[in-house]
């Protein structure tokens, strides 16, 4: 853990900080090149990419908010003091997909194909800001005597509730699961024959990885919504779950929606 990489004086440069200006800039880098090919404003990728952005930091600051409201009794002050911590990246998921869309719609965009475009830097972006956590010491794992188990430094977030122990790496579980992912958008890049395929595929795989990753995970009482048969389940697996369904769901629709106008044009000729 080096949550700190250097200080200039007041300023402080952040490990978890570097990670999601690498993240943004990467995942932009990666977008523009992809909306080369096939015909995708390179102004559009940039202005989605910050609408995104902005909308990503609210939507996990108000879900973490939301779900700790006894750690901010200062509301609203509190909600924007975000370099204190708490960001619950499901919320920023969920407000950054919708509010993109709906940006892509309000400007009269091929959403979909749009989407699609920008599918692989979700995965990235997931994969590189796992490893400022993992640096930060955030986002731990539970105890465990597997072999690659984690001590993380006394004075980290982890030791606070387990002084001491080994834990599962949760952050690197996360991270190389969105990094296969990643590999995996680009290798199925061109196998889809209807628009925003890849993009749901892309918000299915990492949602199901999270969804097994997180019984691996540390989460507050408050965070936990039951037991069955010996495993945990949590606030953000019945996020995932919603967004696993809701993926399958809209992969179903939009290949339907693809034969129908296949179908169409064939009866037109």
């Amino acid at each position: 853990m080096h949550p700190e990489i250097t200080s200039f004086g007041p300023f402080h440069l952040k490990f978890y900080g570097l990670a999601l200006t690498t993240a943004f800039l990467l995942g932009t880098y990666i977008s523009l090149r992809r909306a080369k090919r096939v015909g995708v404003s390179e102004d559009l990728i940039v202005w989605l990419s910050l609408v995104v952005l902005a909308l990503a930091v609210l939507g996990s600051r108000f879900l973490y908010v939301f779900t700790h409201l006894e750690e901010f009794p200062d509301l609203p002050a509190g909600f924007f003091k975000i370099w204190e911590g708490g960001l619950t990246m499901y919320g920023g998921v969920l407000v950054a997909v919708a509010g993109g869309i709906a940006f892509l719609i309000a400007r009269g965009e091929r959403v979909w194909l749009v989407c699609d475009v920008v599918a692989p830097a979700l995965a990235l972006g997931e994969a590189v800001t796992r490893l400022g956590c993992f640096m930060n010491g955030c986002c731990f794992g539970l105890p465990t005597d597997l072999p690659w188990a984690v001590t993380f430094p006394e004075d980290s977030f982890s030791a606070a509730v387990f002084p001491g122990d080994a834990l599962h790496p949760s952050q690197l579980y996360t991270f190389g699961a969105a990094l296969i992912v990643f590999f995996v958008v680009l290798r199925l890049g061109r196998s889809f024959k209807y628009e925003g395929g890849l993009f749901w595929l892309c918000i299915l795989l990492l949602s199901c990885a999270r969804f097994l990753i997180d019984f691996t995970r540390y989460y507050g009482a408050s965070d936990y919504l039951g037991r069955l048969d010996g495993l945990n389940f949590n606030n953000n697996q019945l996020i995932t779950a919603g967004l696993a369904l809701v993926s399958v769901a809209a992969m179903v629709a939009l290949r339907a929606g693809q034969r129908k106008r296949e179908g169409g044009r064939r009866s037109a000729g």
